[in-house]
């Protein structure tokens, strides 16, 4: 039986999860990561993991895991203002 949820996360992203018990009783897990903009829709599939888990709450919590860390690996970071805003940066000389 294939489970499917949703979960929101930071960044304007969604994290649509599936999970499906496998023939030998242990779980997979697919993610799917959505980040709506005001015109568009970005998707990325991530990559099928061949793990198996014991339980579909262990599927789950992995196939989050892996989300969150995919959006903190591939969304840009905050870093300040841009130097050609007229702010120097700490090491640099007048």
């Amino acid at each position: 039986m294939i489970q499917r949820k949703t979960y929101p996360a930071y960044g304007g992203w969604n994290i649509a999860i599936a999970t499906e018990q496998m023939s030998d009783g242990k779980w997979a897990v697919v993610v799917t990561l959505k980040q709506s903009t005001g015109s568009a829709e970005r998707t990325v599939d991530l990559p099928v993991s061949h793990e198996r888990f014991d339980s579909q709450a262990d599927a789950e919590h992995e196939g989050v895991r892996m989300a969150r860390a995919w959006i903190d690996e591939n969304t840009p970071k905050e870093v300040g203002p841009p130097v050609s805003a007229g702010v120097r940066r700490p090491d640099e000389h007048v």
